[in-house]
């Protein structure tokens, strides 16, 4: 009996990137932290943090939508015009994320090197370039159920930029500022794999013989953009609140707590483990999500859904299980014995992260519907509470943890109900 492989359009494609692209973005968190030590570290964390929060709160909503475009065609013909107005859309991101990302640091400038202030600007500028070529490359791949391409794109940067990490550390670099460059050079390349694997799809695809669907229309630069514009200020509240404990630990990683931040911001790496994996995979949803609702498919719909809520309620108990029950050790032994944490810190961060998946996954779901007007609200109010329980509680290790735990209640109690009225109204085409 010989084995196959999966079909280039297999969600199993998107599994096998999502552990690979995990496997590699947690090697090099622990690199990091194990070449810095905790105070250096949290240096590191922010820049990270600042990574995150634009990558995935201004350029991950133009893949959602250029992926829901060209799902809505029953071929690749229309995949070029979505593309084109999305990286015109992602170019126009870069610079309102550079100059944001500068003044921050700016305003700390007395805290760091200049050297390391330098850096830190060029390289997210230099990775910024790359998202806007990588995410809609991504969109137009998913869009295409092209899952195994998707899969490249996700692997190649994750893997790129922690062997690069892995060999810094073997030779002894001890500084932040080539971890920061070899992060923002694998996304620039990584753009550019993206590009090159949609064009070889296209090609694949035969789009110069394949009919477009008269009921699609051309998405434009201005319909993008507004569509994209909604869903920032709901992804942007998305990960503020995710990274909250990353900031709170950053910004106290210059004080008399230095040590203990690092050691919390040791935790949420650890802890944020299943996000990183559902974001991964949301590819494998999102685009199907879109397609069986615009063609009436309610119980396909129905199906998909209710493995995907219940996915996500195993990995979210699991998690904090797996925090409850080895928490500590497990923290120490990845990133070295000079990580010492609470179970309280493990359980808390873990639990807050668990309550954030759910609000996450909610959040997909309802742009795959087209239910996304009201996800800014949601997650505005959500980081409002968060950032109100941090500004409150005095205790580090629970002004780095309770703001996503209640953020993200506020969050889920929000959005459900929308795509709970969204999935009972669609209309089945039979």
């Amino acid at each position: 009996m010989t084995g196959r492989l999966p079909a280039v359009d297999s969600p199993a494609w998107v599994g096998a990137g999502a552990v690979v692209a995990g496997s590699a973005t947690y090697g090099l968190l622990v690199v990091v932290a194990r070449a810095l030590g905790p105070s250096a570290y949290a240096e590191f964390s922010l820049f990270w943090a600042a990574i995150v929060i634009v990558s995935l709160g201004t350029f991950l909503p133009v893949e959602q939508v250029l992926a829901r475009w060209t799902a809505r065609r029953d071929g690749p013909s229309g995949a070029r015009e979505p593309l084109g107005a999305g990286l015109r859309v992602g170019g126009l991101l870069v610079v309102p994320g550079v100059v944001a990302h500068a003044m921050v640091w700016l305003g700390q400038g007395e805290q760091h090197a200049r050297s390391l202030l330098v850096t830190v600007v060029v390289a997210f500028a230099v990775a910024c370039a790359g998202f806007a070529l990588q995410f809609p490359a991504r969109g137009v791949l998913a869009g295409l159920h092209s899952l195994r391409d998707y899969a490249v794109v996700i692997s190649v940067d994750a893997v790129l930029r922690a062997v690069v990490a892995g060999a810094l550390w073997v030779v002894g670099v001890r500084s932040v500022g080539p971890y920061v460059a070899t992060v923002a050079g694998s996304s620039l390349v990584c753009g550019v794999v993206g590009l090159v694997l949609v064009r070889r799809r296209r090609r694949s695809l035969g789009h110069e013989t394949v009919t477009r669907t008269p009921a699609a229309t051309e998405p434009s630069e201005p319909s993008v953009g507004r569509e994209v514009g909604t869903l920032v200020v709901a992804t942007l509240g998305m990960q503020l609140l995710l990274n909250s404990g990353t900031v709170v630990a950053g910004i106290a990683s210059t004080g008399a707590e230095a040590v203990l931040a690092g050691h919390v911001l040791a935790v949420i790496t650890l802890a944020r483990l299943p996000v990183f994996v559902a974001q991964s995979a949301q590819a494998s949803y999102v685009a199907r999500i879109a397609s069986y609702a615009h063609r009436g498919q309610r119980a396909e719909l129905r199906r998909l859904l209710t493995v995907l809520a219940g996915a996500v309620l195993v990995v979210g108990s699991v998690s904090v299980l797996v925090a409850g029950v080895w928490g500590p050790p497990l923290v120490s032994l990845v990133f070295g014995p000079g990580y010492t944490v609470s179970w309280t810190m493990t359980l808390l961060l873990a639990s807050g992260v668990a309550v954030y998946l759910v609000a996450s996954v909610s959040n997909d779901v309802a742009v795959a519907l087209g239910a996304q007007r009201r996800l800014g609200v949601a997650w505005v109010v959500g980081a409002a509470g968060a950032a109100l329980v941090a500004v409150v509680v005095p205790d580090l290790v629970l002004r780095s943890a309770l703001p996503l735990v209640v953020g993200s209640v506020v969050a889920g109690a929000l959005i459900l109900p929308d795509v709970v009225a969204r999935v009972r109204g669609v209309r089945s085409a039979w």
